[in-house]
């Protein structure tokens, strides 16, 4: 699928999760602008009837009307397109770049009570409006929350089309209120267990998420009375009593005992509020390491608490009416195409959020000047460059000997580059390991209703040219340049270079990588000081991009080891034509050439009885034209 353009504008670009009948992509959109990047949701149905096809898109088709009306929200994903080819059906949906909750609720930490109130009223919102559209979430759980990077607000995620689908077909012959027993153990009262969701199933699961957030305790490990089923956890913490008053209301164990509807939990959560408290701001995250090598993240795969997550509110109007049937003859049909799409249900109702962090939709500029008074703090032995990559030691602009604080332009990179402005107006870049402040400087231009613009950092990264082979040349070592011009920032030590070797034992290391000694210039690596220019964050990164290197030129050796093996000398040939695929290490390379000239000595023993054979054969005249054309090379297989 990678590559196909489906309804001829939406190019996929990578599979996000594969089930049995369905597979979620992340697809650009070729007929908008900067090609912004979308969610295809697709489902494949288990049967070819046309009944069954037809039933189903009908019911995709409502599905799809709900969605729209959904959207209209904007902290809910908007439905951009729905479409079927070739009686496959496909949802487009928008893409928010962002983290999931989860990586907020860190387990051992606790949030403040106005960090709490404040997840309250940001969430309780939303629901008052998806619950005024006859929809009941039922799948309320941090991994189906996102805090959008571009303003740090949360969005509820996961409505799949499916879903509903499958709750409306299996409900075919139950009363009103009873449907498929959907939800994620943990976040999900008694009475949806039981198939029969209620309006405040979903403030159940959110009390849930509030007391997890408020303690530290993830859901699972909450202890329950084993009388009355309640949940016991104010001991665990001093918690003002009106907050405990509603949390306790909130996920009482039988429905009618908790608040029964949105609009009564939102007052009684703004009751909570003092009008004179301080804006809070969201939990500072656990720093991510950026140097490490990026996996594909495995795909979903069926009961990984993956859920279905719509049903229709019993408390609110329908959205239209239904077709009064015989009770007596009650239609198989949708019963069967529910039977037949279930697994596709499950498979598409995947959240893919957490593996999205990194990618973005061409989110709009900011002007420099606007970003003023936010800034990062950078810590000392660190680097900021002139560009957002940590591989060329001729991009140090600046080594800070001591936490250091710099404006923020509003732009950082796909890989955790930040952009700062320097005291001489020189812009850089700093990596997001060294900033010990990532969540205040974001808040700080959402309080200034600055967006963050997020870009990509190949872009922002000088091209260099490929050195050609040459196997007798000699290894040329780049000096780091540690200090900026002579018209720094400050003019200050802070800006010249530490007094120390780290240079000259970088050198050492660079020679014993090219030579073919790959540990031991690990090992003179890792004896630089903590305290010198190059500190262990740096040090750390070079090993990581020098291991990576081998391993590519250790690979490609291979290769072509395999294809002289084979006798494939065109090939190997081939690899020695593209020189800026080889690697740019000078002992692969002198490994390597004596394989490409083995190549071209036996290819040209292949060559060379054809031409004679040309000459004999062919007439004079023939012979003139022909030794002015290149000799026409055969693969070992082109006879066959």
């Amino acid at each position: 699928m990678i590559g196909k353009l489906l309804d001829h504008r939406y190019q996929v670009i990578r599979v996000l999760a594969t089930g049995g009948f369905g597979q979620t992509y992340i697809a650009q959109d070729t007929r908008r602008p900067g090609n912004p990047i979308c969610v295809v949701k697709h489902l494949k149905p288990a049967s070819s009837d046309p009944r069954i096809f037809d039933t189903a898109k009908r019911l995709f088709q409502n599905e799809a009307d709900t969605l729209e009306k959904l959207g209209n929200h904007d902290q809910i994903p908007r439905l951009l397109a729905y479409f079927d080819e070739n009686q496959e059906f496909f949802l487009v949906q928008e893409f928010i770049d962002g983290y999931t909750l989860s990586e907020e609720l860190i387990p051992g930490q606790r949030w403040s009570e106005s960090q709490v109130i404040h997840l309250l009223l940001e969430i309780l919102g939303i629901l008052e409006f998806v619950h005024q559209q006859g929809v009941i979430h039922r799948d309320i759980k941090p991994d189906n929350i996102i805090r959008r990077s571009s303003d740090y607000r949360l969005v509820l995620v996961d409505f799949g089309s499916v879903k509903q689908l499958r709750t409306h077909l299996v409900a075919v012959g139950a009363p009103p209120t009873a449907t498929v027993a959907i939800g994620t153990p943990g976040y999900m009262p008694t009475e949806q267990g039981q198939g029969k969701p209620r309006p405040n199933s979903d403030i159940y699961s959110l009390g849930i998420i509030a007391i997890q957030a408020l303690t530290g305790i993830p859901a699972s490990q909450l202890q329950e009375d084993p009388d009355t089923g309640e949940f016991i956890w104010q001991h665990l913490i001093s918690v003002n009593p009106q907050l405990a008053a509603v949390l306790t209301k909130m996920v009482r164990y039988h429905f009618k005992d908790r608040y029964q509807n949105v609009t009564e939990t939102l007052q009684a959560c703004r009751d909570l509020v003092d009008p004179n408290s301080p804006p809070v701001t969201p939990l500072e995250l656990p720093k991510k390491p950026s140097n490490l090598p990026t996996k594909p993240a495995p795909s979903p795969v069926l009961g990984q608490q993956k859920t279905l997550a719509v049903a229709p509110a019993n408390s609110a109007p329908a959205i239209s009416k239904p077709t009064r049937k015989d009770p007596n003859r009650p239609d198989p049909l949708p019963l069967l195409i529910a039977i037949l799409l279930a697994g596709g249900a499950a498979a598409l109702a995947a959240n893919v959020y957490p593996k999205l962090q990194n990618l973005t939709a061409n989110l709009t500029g900011n002007d420099v000047a606007t970003a003023k008074n936010c800034s990062v703090v950078v810590e000392g032995n660190s680097n900021v460059r002139s560009e957002p990559s940590a591989i060329n030691s001729g991009t140090i602009v600046k080594t800070i000997t001591k936490d250091t604080k710099f404006e923020v332009t509003g732009r950082r990179t796909k890989r955790g580059w930040v952009e700062v402005k320097l005291n001489s107006g020189r812009l850089a870049w700093a990596n997001s390991d060294v900033i010990t402040n990532n969540n205040q400087w974001v808040s700080c231009l959402r309080d200034k209703d600055i967006g963050v613009q997020t870009v990509d950092d190949s872009s922002l990264i000088a091209t260099r040219s490929v050195p050609k082979p040459q196997p007798k040349s000699s290894v040329v070592i780049p000096t780091p340049e540690i200090s900026e011009n002579s018209t720094s920032d400050s003019g200050n030590s802070e800006a010249a270079k530490p007094a120390d070797n780290s240079a000259q034992i970088v050198q050492q290391a660079r020679q014993k990588y090219e030579s073919g000694d790959l540990l031991g210039a690990i090992a003179t690596l890792r004896s630089i000081p903590a305290n010198a220019a190059s500190g262990i964050k740096e040090t750390a990164k070079i090993i990581d991009q020098w291991q990576q290197d081998w391993a590519k030129a250790e690979a490609l050796s291979n290769e072509i080891n395999t294809a002289i093996d084979q006798g494939q000398w065109d090939k190997v040939l081939a690899y020695r034509d593209n020189p800026e695929k080889l690697p740019n290490i000078k002992y692969w390379r002198d490994k390597l050439d004596p394989l490409f000239k083995q190549a071209a000595e036996n290819l040209a023993k292949q060559v060379i009885p054809k031409k004679d054979n040309q000459v004999n054969q062919n007439p004079p005249q023939q012979e003139s034209v022909n030794t002015d054309k290149p000799a026409t090379i055969e693969t070992p297989n082109g006879g066959l």
